[in-house]
């Protein structure tokens, strides 16, 4: 009789099944194929606060019971410690995948930066878990500015003429740096520096101006500070009018004074000749030290004789005092004034005149006589002539008759210096 067998194949087949399920149980179980994780952060500059591109990031695991090690993975040592690598792309940002599920520690290195390692306190620890991707919180690097210089320039300029400084022992301090015994010309192409965080002062001293200081922060990175304002050390000129007339006084004008160099308005100045408060003086300031000017000025019904100089010691840094008299310094802008005198009670053989209160200026005495084969005119007017006065104000002109007192009488006119013929003032 013959006996049923099984076929050996059916067996193998059935063994190698049942070898397959035990594995993928241990795939989802066990330690002999992880499904994996996946690790992903960004890496900023902690200033900047902008990605950080090309920083090396390094993962190493805490070990497990296993052994293994992936694809890609280094083991070390008994704990079978895994490291593996990867870079920052442009935007900063990390990839790491096919990581196993366990603790990781990550350290971060870039040149130019302060390191990140494993046993610093800024370490990130993160832990994996399968077929999930863990997301590390930004991670700030510091930059390591040790050993790095920069470029520190500008131009030096004069802040009264403009023009540029390229003359005068330089002294410039730059945060702990000096530059001594320069001249203003090196600044142009400057000086190297080492980079500095935080406030940095430059002071900038020039012979024969002031000494300026600026203030920056974070010098990092070569800098052109531009155009550098330079004061000069300056004097000054403290003006008094003298010989000021009372219509003048009491008009009180305003006056412009002129500091000129080389046809070259460098200070000016304002200032009221008389008035209630009486003459005020004036002060013109931020002259260049050892800079001679002649001063000009102009004020109402005057014309300057011709400029005043002043020429100061070349180290000289105070107050120059000065007098302006109207009477030496300037003359008055004159104008003829015809003087008419009208009255209805002059009678021929009166006598007439007049005067301006202000100046004293006086019109010759006219005797009046009947014209021939006429009689005075109603009203009656009589010519008295021209003299010159100054113009500008407000002047008193009197007409009178002699041994009449009713006769005085007054014209308060504005004298004015816009015309070439005589103006006309009547007196009635």
């Amino acid at each position: 009789m013959n006996k049923c067998r099984r076929p050996k194949s059916l067996g193998i087949l059935a063994a190698l099944f049942l070898v397959l399920i035990g594995s993928l149980v241990g795939c989802e179980k066990g330690n002999l194929g992880l499904k994996g994780g996946g690790i992903s952060g960004t890496v900023i500059d902690s200033r900047t606060l902008v990605g950080v591109a090309d920083v090396n990031v390094t993962a190493i695991s805490g070990g497990d019971e296993s052994g293994s090690s992936s694809g890609g993975e280094s083991s070390s040592g008994t704990a079978n410690k895994v490291t593996k690598y990867a870079t920052t792309d442009s935007n900063g940002k990390y990839y790491f995948s096919g990581m196993r599920s366990d603790e990781w520690v990550l350290s971060y290195d870039k040149v130019g930066y302060e390191p990140i390692d494993q046993s610093a306190s800024a370490a990130v620890k993160v832990v994996v878990v399968n077929s999930e991707v863990s997301h590390v919180p930004q991670v700030r690097m510091h930059r390591n500015y040790s050993n790095q210089y920069i470029n520190i320039k500008g131009t030096l300029k004069d802040s009264v003429s403009g023009t540029s400084v390229t003359y005068g022992n330089t002294n410039i301090i730059i945060g702990n740096e000096s530059f001594l015994n320069r001249l203003p010309t090196e600044f142009t192409s400057g000086f190297s520096v080492p980079v500095s965080t935080g406030q940095t002062r430059i002071i900038i001293s020039v012979t024969g101006y002031r000494p300026t200081t600026l203030t920056y922060d974070n010098l990092i990175t070569d800098m052109d500070l531009g155009v550098v304002q330079l004061q000069p050390e300056t004097y000054s000129i403290n003006g008094r009018w003298t010989d000021v007339p009372g219509w003048v006084s009491a008009t009180g004008p305003t006056a412009t004074v002129y500091a000129k160099s080389a046809n070259r308005v460098i200070a000016t100045a304002t200032a009221v000749v008389g008035g209630e408060a009486g003459s005020a003086g004036f002060v013109l300031t931020g002259i260049p030290k050892g800079t001679s000017v002649s001063l000009e000025v102009e004020i109402l019904g005057y014309k300057m004789n011709s400029p005043i100089s002043i020429y100061p010691d070349s180290d000289f840094q105070g107050t120059i005092y000065q007098n302006l008299s109207l009477k030496s310094n300037f003359s008055q802008i004159m104008r003829e004034v015809r003087v008419f005198y009208s009255n209805n009670s002059i009678n021929s053989g009166d006598r007439v005149g007049a005067y301006c209160e202000e100046t004293g200026t006086q019109w010759p005495e006219t005797t009046v006589t009947n014209p021939a084969g006429g009689t005075l005119g109603t009203p009656q007017v009589v010519d008295l002539g021209t003299q010159a006065v100054p113009t500008g104000y407000y002047l008193n002109f009197v007409g009178y008759m002699t041994e009449n007192a009713a006769g005085t009488l007054t014209n308060r006119v504005l004298v004015n210096d816009d015309g070439s013929l005589a103006q006309i003032v009547t007196i009635k």
